[in-house]
């Protein structure tokens, strides 16, 4: 008997029983679905996690602890040439980081918070350019444009109580607006200024309390950039151009170093920038780990999301192991129904088995023919199964995502890759056919005379 004969029978046999099929179809549904959408579930819970380190600087780099931030080493030429030298090492990258807004012009209730990191121009030629998500690289001499953080979004702020809050923004038209970065803190006594203009009061001069300073944004970073989600990235031209800028300010903000005792002191450096914080970028995220240890064998102190990353790993993996086991029970359910339903098929067409046998069917084609059937409901149940989950966590991510319950807009719940779907659809064919092996087996040992002496 061909193979072809086979399938046609096999399908024959599926359509002429249409009830008892679409029952038990329906029970291997319910185990598929189940188990996609755990696993689903599960890998959804690990990506969150991975977004969250991500957005802590991502998981390709070590943070050096320096003198500002909890560490003893000092942010000099001999510390990044040291660091440098060190195996594995793709770049070292010294930044300045301040806190400022980025003002929308025209929407006074609208923001960009964001800390601004200041990093040197070979830097950002070198790392910033494979790391945009929208957007284009910016020249050294481009003194007025800047790199949006990963999750730095627009800001509504609303008026509650006795403060205020921020709410998202959502589908905003970065291209529709202009921008600038102000620096002070503007007090409803201070009309403000706009560019370092002076103000008199009472023949004196009068320092402004805040200033703002136009400028472009040239893209945004992707979720994979080494560079803390919420920050944004500017040149070392547009730093220097605020710095002149600051400095006519009653309080200036940028021009500050932190001593012994944690409180800021006014640095004096004539335009020059005192970076006082170290990344390393590491070539290979695989070998962050070795390359931590190398640098602190050379006498760092560091911090980085190694750890993190080994913990999500066994956090999946224990999740994953968990929910999975918890869809096989449905799938366990489901492959009993599937023997319930061949045997039964069996009972019922002993003549049909006796004829085949009497006629010269081989008991290779006889196994086959239930064994395909068995497999068909398998497949057809996970097909739908399939279907069913992908509506589903299509459903479950849109409301989650409207909900703005995540740190990115594009995160989600569940999350089903094609290899889950091609595991679901190929795990449930397996089943119908292991399943259907039993009351095949039994079909091969029907002697053919009481087959057919069967009423």
């Amino acid at each position: 008997m061909k193979i072809s004969d086979r399938f046609q029978m096999a399908l024959r046999n599926l359509v002429r029983r249409k009830s008892r099929t679409v029952l038990t179809v329906l029970s291997v549904v319910i185990g598929a679905s189940s188990i996609i959408l755990m696993i689903a579930f599960a890998l959804g819970i690990n990506q969150q996690q991975k977004d969250m380190v991500e957005s802590f600087g991502g998981l390709t780099s070590i943070t050096i602890l320096t003198e500002n931030n909890g560490g003893s080493t000092k942010v000099d030429q001999a510390s990044i040439s040291r660091l440098q030298s060190i195996d594995g090492v793709k770049v070292v990258v010294p930044f300045k980081s301040f806190y400022s807004e980025i003002k929308i012009e025209g929407e006074d209730d609208y923001s960009l918070d964001s800390q601004i990191q200041v990093m040197p121009d070979d830097v950002i030629d070198k790392l910033i350019g494979d790391m945009f998500s929208s957007g284009s690289k910016m020249n050294r001499t481009d003194d007025n444009k800047i790199i949006l953080g990963s999750e730095v979004k627009p800001m509504k702020m609303i008026h509650e109580g006795g403060g205020y809050s921020g709410e998202p923004v959502e589908d905003f038209d970065y291209r529709g607006h202009k921008y600038f970065i102000r620096l002070g803190w503007q007090d409803e006594s201070d009309d403000g200024v706009n560019f370092g203009n002076e103000n008199q009061e009472n023949g004196e001069e009068k320092k402004p309390t805040y200033a703002d300073i136009p400028v472009e944004i040239a893209g945004t970073l992707n979720s994979k950039s080494f560079v803390m989600g919420w920050s944004s990235v500017i040149n070392e031209s547009l730093y220097k151009k605020l710095q002149k800028e600051d400095k006519k300010l009653e309080s200036p903000q940028l021009n500050q170093n932190f001593g012994p005792d944690g409180k800021p002191v006014e640095v004096k450096n004539d335009g020059e920038i005192l970076y006082d914080n170290l990344n390393v970028v590491v070539e290979d995220v695989e070998k962050l780990e070795d390359v931590e240890n190398a640098i602190r064998k050379a006498g760092f102190q560091t911090q980085s999301s190694a750890g993190s990353a080994e913990e999500i790993k066994k956090t999946s993996m224990i999740v994953t192991l968990i929910l999975g086991g918890i869809g096989s029970v449905a799938f366990v359910v489901s492959a009993i129904g599937i023997i319930n339903t061949m045997l039964m098929s069996i009972y019922e067409r002993q003549k049909e088995i006796g004829v085949m046998k009497v006629i010269g069917a081989s008991i290779n084609d006889i196994r086959s023919m239930f064994l395909i059937e068995s497999g068909f409901i398998g497949f057809f149940g996970g097909i739908v199964g399939l279907v069913i989950s992908l509506l589903i966590g299509s459903v479950i991510n849109k409301l989650a995502q409207g909900s703005g319950i995540f740190m990115g807009g594009e995160s989600k719940i569940l999350l089903i890759p094609i290899w889950l779907a091609l595991v679901g659809v190929g795990f449930s064919s397996m089943v119908g056919v292991l399943a259907g092996y039993i009351p095949a087996r039994r079909a091969t040992k029907l002697s053919a005379i009481e087959a057919l002496r069967a009423n």
